[in-house]
């Protein structure tokens, strides 16, 4: 950044040159289309806002789109609000208003769509200030975010200092610092500089005395402008008026301390100043007059005066909407200057008049939570009224207001129960592993029949999302033989008067909690245990016209029969499980329970789908559970939906969607699958393409994780397979070999329902290595896995491993035919590839040659670039060669350069088509076809739509049109 065009005049540049050209040529790289991430670090003071606002300037030079958003101590309890704030009204308005119930990881998604469609506009910097002190789902849609950088032109860059040591934000620095987050660390100026800044600010060169007096500042620039300002003041200089005649002395006193210094400035302010500051000071480092208005009773207009004071002694500044602090440590000293108990009661009294002045539901729950205990009384009304918002908005805040209420209300109050179920369903959309906790704490002690079977639901639910199993079947049959005789009727009412020490009263739960009891048993691995409990769950609830129960059953029998590998079986049941779920409906008691099970079961049946190569009808169906996800906010569904996408995305070949999809994908505590599966398929794309920095770190992540138990066991096929490929990169093939034999036992192998797609890599393994008796029993394995299931997938891998064996051309030719069919590009490679290898080893050389050719193909495609080098590699030695023409890769820029999904995005947009409505078509999400787009202008060297349109009319003729949408004409586009 140059002096001319980005320093401040207060010599805000000064010592920060280096760090603010790392920064401008990030933005530099925003214009071809490259993104990043940074965070700045250091002490308050040292200068991190001040990068960020020369950042501004020099992204305002470039013209990207820039947003400024700051996190708040106050406000870490309430999601999403930094970013929310730093929208426009209009934008902001489209995620959801913070008083709406709206589910946090919906307005998340939507968030997230709107500054998609920000970039689709162009380069977008997304600043945050103090992200030390962002809340949690900030933090994970800035962890979404910088796992797009690297295919969008979005720069991200946040500021956050070391104290305080809130281990969430310690996690995402370091998972992003290890994912290629840059770092800048500010460190304290040098007395060089503490002399050049002071010169800038004073006019002359300081002298000997007064640099050694600014040495008390620690090379903190705030301080330094602090102390010069304490002199100023002492030696009664105005700054508007000659100050070079302070450059050459210092103070006959010895300096205050540098954060005393601050104090210095608030004391020479009124004492009616201070005290409208100090009310400011509760509302955080940002307010509104309005809001200052309400809790100070004053009006308006009466604290001009306090604007007119503060902001000239550099206190406040003036943002237009509103006003802020000039620097947290400004506030922090306010703040400070109130005793513990009198803070509490002035965020009560603010809490208190907000509330009257319809201030909104975050603004208020804000001052309630860093207020004392609840009184009765109107702010006891106001949490109660506000339970069930808060509790789906901001669970977190929910659950800590409403413990306090409930300490107000007798057990008997019927706010009490209601505050339960509240508090229940706060706990339930947390998913921490605290939150079973919560909930048997609730169960213990609730008198509420009805409110004990809905935390029993809530509480089983969230221990299936733990992989807490054995602890859910453990609470299911706690509650079973509390009603083990056929004393309870199924016809009881919840209103029934029982015993307040006992849960849940009626048969129908007993039954759906007997159904969850068979899932969670085959979830464990307890198959003999599972399938009776769930024959009987579901004749029960077909009995008693029980949907939910119903669904339930049917779907624990579903997860047997697909563990039984009767996949098409399990198809059918999961259908009538789901056909149940609709019918119980998404809404009312224990709706949330319920749109939680009706989106696993999508889940599952988008994996059942995929394992028979059914992928359309298998996108169909996690695009229903991402509806329902969105429109219920069932917390942390949106990972595992995104995974089971990219999984299909990465046996498809559609690997930039798959490496998007996974960047949405948070790792869960207590979630021991999702980190395993998310980096293996993150190192098999990343090994193939034969990019292997990237596979490195993936695999630097992916090889400690613990192994997922039970059903989810199958997931750890990926990071065996992972593994296999990272050695056979290195050139060691007994090494992959080894990483993949333990799958050949049976009793290993019992989780692994998909073992089949790895087995012809086992044969190819043996062969090279000169193993033939591992080869035949892998497949040997392999058709005996064909005859127990017969479907179409398991056929053509047998076909594949018996044609290796065998040295049957038609048995590989045959499985070519299959995975081209099914389209599974990498596979249908791999088959060609064996194909060659076998025809060129029956001295069938020309016919080995086109199957190379054609294998290259195919990798090609998908840019399978290690393939590409290991197939001809292997038919070299065999003495296959392709001509030289064919080692051509894809360009890197021009029209060649584009993929065959990029050339869809193209002539769609081309069309005249939005990014959500060419995702619409081509069923993906609008994040990938942000992608694709900032893909195709960077390789085709373009800025606008416009001139992607008239690219595709000069190399097409004309322009692509969809049957199934209305072309439209862009501007500047011809008819």
């Amino acid at each position: 950044m140059t002096r001319e065009t980005t320093a401040a005049e207060d010599g805000s540049w000064i010592g920060r040159e280096r760090e603010a050209g790392e920064l401008a040529d990030l933005i530099a790289g925003l214009r071809g289309g490259r993104g990043g991430s940074v965070f700045i670090e250091g002490e308050p003071g040292i200068g991190k806002t001040t990068l960020l606002e020369l950042t501004s300037l020099e992204a305002a030079r470039f013209g990207c789109r820039v947003l400024h958003a700051t996190a708040s101590e106050l406000g870490h309890g309430f999601p999403l609000r930094p970013l929310l704030g730093c929208l426009d009204q209009d934008r902001a308005t489209e995620t959801g208003r913070p008083e709406d119930s709206t589910h946090t990881m919906a307005v998340m998604e939507r968030l997230i769509r709107l500054l998609t469609a920000m970039l689709d506009e162009g380069p977008l910097v997304l600043m945050l200030d103090d992200l030390h002190w962002a809340d949690d789902a900030t933090l994970l849609l800035w962890q979404r975010l910088s796992r797009m950088v690297g295919r969008v032109p979005l720069l991200l860059v946040a500021t956050l200092r070391a104290v305080p040591d809130r281990p969430e934000v310690s996690r995402l620095r370091r998972g992003l610092l290890s994912a290629g987050t840059r770092l800048i660390e500010l460190a304290p100026m040098t007395r060089a500089e503490v002399a050049t800044l002071a010169q800038s600010l004073l006019g002359a060169a300081p002298g000997p005395g007064l640099c050694g007096w600014l040495t008390s500042a620690g090379g903190n620039p705030l301080f330094v402008r602090e102390l010069l300002d304490a002199l100023r003041r002492d030696q009664g200089v105005e700054w508007n008026g000659p100050v070079a005649e302070l450059a050459g002395q210092a103070a006959s006193e010895p300096p205050p301390p540098p954060d005393r210094a601050v104090g210095t400035r608030l004391s020479l302010l009124s004492a009616a100043c201070q005290e409208a500051l100090r009310g400011a000071a509760l509302l955080g480092t940002e307010f509104t007059a309005r809001e200052l208005a309400v809790v100070l009773d004053r009006s308006p207009w009466e604290l001009l005066a306090v604007a007119d004071e503060a902001v000239p002694a550099g206190v406040l500044v003036d943002t237009g909407d509103g006003m802020r602090f000039r620097h947290p440590v400004i506030r922090q000293a306010l703040y400070a200057a109130l005793e513990p108990e009198q803070r509490a009661e002035a965020h009560g009294s603010a809490a208190q008049a907000l509330a009257a002045g319809g201030a909104s539901m975050d603004r208020v729950a804000e001052q309630l939570l860093h207020a004392g205990p609840v009184a009765a009384g109107p702010m006891l009304r106001w949490i109660t009224e506000h339970a069930e918002p808060l509790a789906t908005r901001c669970p977190a805040v929910a659950m800590e207001l409403i413990q306090r209420a409930m300490a107000r209300l007798p057990p008997e109050d019927p706010g009490h129960s209601m505050l339960e179920r509240h508090l229940g369903t706060a706990a339930f959309l947390l998913r921490r592993p605290e939150s079973s906790v919560i909930l048997r704490r609730l169960l213990d002690r609730t008198r509420d029949p009805e409110n004990a079977g809905q935390l029993t639901m809530s509480l089983v639910h969230s221990l299936f999302w733990q992989g807490g199993w054995d602890e859910a079947i453990e609470a299911i049959a706690t509650v079973d033989s509390t009603y083990a005789s056929d004393e309870v009727d199924a016809t009881n009412s919840a209103d029934s008067a029982v015993d307040p020490s006992h849960g849940p009263v009626t048969a129908q739960l007993r039954n759906r909690l007997r159904a969850l009891g068979a899932i969670a048993l085959w979830s464990a691995g307890r198959e003999a245990e599972a399938a009776p409990i769930a024959a009987q769950a579901v004749a029960e609830a077909v009995r008693d016209g029980d949907d939910q129960a119903e669904a339930y059953g049917r779907q624990a029998v579903a997860l047997g029969l697909m563990r039984a590998r009767r996949t098409e079986s399990a198809l059918a049941e999961s259908e009538r499980a789901l056909a149940a779920s609709h019918r119980a409906g998404t809404l009312g008691k224990g709706g949330q329970e319920n749109t939680d099970l009706r989106i696993s079961m999508l889940v599952t049946r988008a994996v059942m789908l995929g394992t028979v190569d059914r992928m359309e009808d298998a996108l169909e169906a996690l695009r229903e559970a991402g509806r329902l996800s969105e429109a219920q906010g069932i917390y942390g569904q949106f990972s595992g939906i995104a995974m089971s996408s990219a999984v299909l995305n990465y046996w498809t070949g559609l690997w930039d969607d798959a490496l998007t999809g996974l960047s949405g994908i948070e790792d869960l505590p207590g979630i021991a699958w999702m980190p395993v599966l998310r980096h293996g398929v993150e190192v098999l794309i990343h090994g193939h393409r034969d990019d292997e920095p990237a596979a490195d770190a993936a695999f630097r992540q992916l090889r400690d994780l613990p192994d997922p138990e039970g059903l989810q066991r199958s997931h750890s096929s990926y990071r065996l397979m992972a593994g296999a490929l990272m050695a056979e990169r290195a050139g060691r093939q007994r090494e992959a070999l080894a990483v993949l034999l333990p799958t050949l036992d049976a009793g290993y192998a019992k989780d692994l329902d998909q073992r089949y797609q790895w087995l012809p890599d086992i044969v190819r393994l043996a062969l090279s290595v000169g193993d033939i008796a591992i080869a035949r029993a892998a497949a040997f394995i392999s058709t005996r896995e064909s005859s127990r299931e017969p479907h179409a997938g398991r056929a053509a891998a047998a076909s594949r491993c018996n044609g290796m064996t065998d040295g049957d051309p038609a048995l590989l030719l045959s499985a070519v035919e299959y995975y081209t069919e099914a389209n599974r590009p990498l596979q249908a490679g791999q088959a060609r590839e064996d194909l060659a290898v076998v025809l060129a080893t029956l001295g069938r050389q020309a016919e080995a040659r086109e199957q190379l050719l054609r294998a290259t193909e195919c990798y090609g495609r998908i840019g399978a670039a290690w393939d590409i080098r290991r197939a001809r590699t292997r038919l070299r030695a065999l003495g296959v060669r392709t001509a030289a023409a064919t080692n051509r890769t894809r360009p890197e820029s021009g029209w060649e350069a584009l993929t065959p999904a990029e050339l869809k995005v193209a002539g769609l947009v081309s069309q005249g088509h939005s990014n959500p409505e060419i995702a619409a078509e081509l069923f993906l999400s609008p994040r990938t076809v942000q992608t694709h787009v900032s893909h195709i202008l960077a390789k085709l060297g373009l800025r606008s739509r416009t001139e992607v349109a008239r690219k595709v009319y000069e190399n097409l003729g004309s322009v692509p049109q969809s049957p199934l949408m209305p072309r439209r004409r862009m501007p500047g586009q011809r008819p």
